[in-house]
């Protein structure tokens, strides 16, 4: 998708022009309204936003510096592609450092935080059999928020939400692969029995094969697309 054929709302207020500009383009490219490799035109981001091509000219920079979008000289500016290598490091990453977290979490959840988890992924299903596939994504990602809210180690949490945004783009991609989101559901399903017998061991080793498993089907997915295309 262009930048031109996006559709984004004139932006109210006077203040924080720039904030407004980079929050909007940075949502529209996180849930994939803008795809990786989208070129990324000051002037018609301006004109969909209703502001003058400098607080789009910070915006962008400021999503330069967060690696969400890439400046090619000669070219112009783009949102950054996802690659396998990126794939694979950055969720690598993840399964180590979620899957940690879920060892420190464990002893720290309470009742009442499990049984919203138990119901975040009842919710999900729920979305997905109702084809509501931009909810269904949005309770994935609050699972792995709630577990991340009640670890003590804020080295720890800083790191993860580091790799948030990226992140967030993969379950995008993955909420497009079919069953991935139905399967992530119950792999939670899966941490969340952990969690509740208090088996902190499990609920680390359930939730680096979860974040492992999504990395499978999307790299699969990719080596088939590939093949498709050849």
């Amino acid at each position: 998708m262009r930048s031109s054929d996006l559709v984004l709302s004139p932006l109210d207020g006077p203040t924080s022009l720039k904030d407004h500009a980079y929050q909007r383009i940075k949502d529209a490219i996180l849930t994939l309204q803008l795809k990786p490799g989208a070129p990324l035109v000051e002037a018609e981001l301006a004109e969909r936003l209703g502001v003058s091509k400098t607080p789009v000219r910070d915006a962008l920079l400021e999503l330069r510096r967060e690696g969400l979008v890439t400046k090619i000289p000669y070219s112009g500016t783009f949102v950054s592609e996802i690659t396998p290598k990126d794939t694979r490091e950055i969720i690598e990453i993840r399964a180590v450092l979620e899957g940690l977290a879920a060892r420190l979490a464990t002893p720290r959840l309470s009742e009442t935080d499990l049984v919203y988890l138990e119901s975040l992924i009842d919710r999900e299903l729920d979305a997905i059999d109702a084809g509501n596939i931009e909810l269904a994504t949005q309770l994935n990602g609050e699972f792995h928020k709630i577990i991340l809210a009640q670890v003590e180690n804020q080295r720890l949490v800083a790191l993860v939400e580091n790799f948030e945004d990226q992140l967030q783009r993969f379950r995008m991609l993955s909420s497009q692969l079919n069953g991935r989101l139905r399967k992530s559901a119950e792999e939670h399903r899966r941490v969340l029995g952990a969690l509740c017998s208090r088996d902190a061991d499990r609920a680390e080793e359930f939730f680096r094969e979860h974040l492992l498993s999504v990395l499978d089907d999307l790299t699969s997915e990719g080596t088939q697309s590939n093949k498709e295309a050849g």
